[in-house]
Parts: C-alpha cells; sequence; structure tokens
C-alpha cells in the first residue's frame, strides 16, 4: 500500500471511492497516528446512512468509542492492486530498478512517463495522481 501521506494526495486530487469488503482506510485527526483500518462485514461495515450518505459501521468493538463515521472523513489507502486496476489503460509496465526501486510506466497525453517509488504501490500512486483528471 501507498503511504497515508500519498493516500491523502490521491483522495485529494479527487479519487472516487466506494468502500468495500477489504478496503484500507486511515482515520485522520483521531490521533491513531499513520494507523491504517480494513473494512470487513465482521468489524467494520461499508453502509449508506439514512440521508443516503456513504458510512463505516464500527460492529462489536469494545476499544471503539465510534459507532460510525462518514467515508468523506477517511482517507482511502487502495492497495496495489486496486491502484495497477485504476491506472487503467494509461499503465504500461512496472520495473525493478538496480536499487531496488520500483519504476511504473504510464502513457500520459499520448507519451510513456515513468514514476519511481521505494515500493511498487509507491509508484502506481504517482503514476496514478498524474493521471487524475485526465482523459482516460
Amino acid at each position: 500500500m501507498p503511504s497515508v501521506g500519498l493516500a491523502r494526495l490521491l483522495r485529494d486530487a479527487g479519487l472516487p471511492w466506494d468502500p468495500r469488503n477489504g478496503d484500507h482506510f486511515h482515520i485522520p485527526d483521531r490521533d491513531f497516528g499513520e494507523e491504517v483500518w480494513m473494512v470487513s462485514d465482521m468489524s467494520i461495515e461499508p453502509r449508506r446512512s439514512v440521508g443516503q450518505e456513504n458510512e463505516l459501521a464500527f460492529n462489536g468493538t469494545v476499544e471503539w468509542a465510534l459507532d460510525s463515521i462518514v467515508k468523506d472523513e477517511v482517507v482511502w489507502v487502495p492497495t496495489e492492486g486496486q491502484l495497477r486496476e485504476l491506472l487503467g489503460e494509461h499503465f504500461i509496465a512496472l520495473l525493478r530498478e538496480d536499487d531496488g526501486s520500483y519504476a511504473c510506466v504510464i502513457r500520459l497525453r499520448q507519451e510513456s512517463t515513468t514514476f519511481t517509488g521505494a515500493t511498487a504501490a509507491e509508484s502506481y500512486a504517482e503514476a496514478l495522481l498524474a493521471t487524475l483528471g485526465e482523459p482516460r
């Protein structure tokens, strides 16, 4: 997964998210540090509230003083596979560099462009950030 900071940049750039089982997210501004949580029907369930707003409901977790939180108050932290899927037709290749970093090659504005990161997920996220707002 990319860093929480990079996930925030993706959210702020307009990356849409419809919470699903297995998705990871971060709750900012609640003294959880960089903790990342996972949506699971067993404990954190995606649902629609009465006003039809997406929220995440915390079921049976006694350590929480939180019943639910509106989706827009959290930061989705996509997995490596989700990031690659979101790149769609922009994606060309993922390469492992000699120094151990990763390079994601995408087609952006009719040209091949490369984005590097310490992990494959970081390079995918950097590439996705560049594509947001681009026609698909």
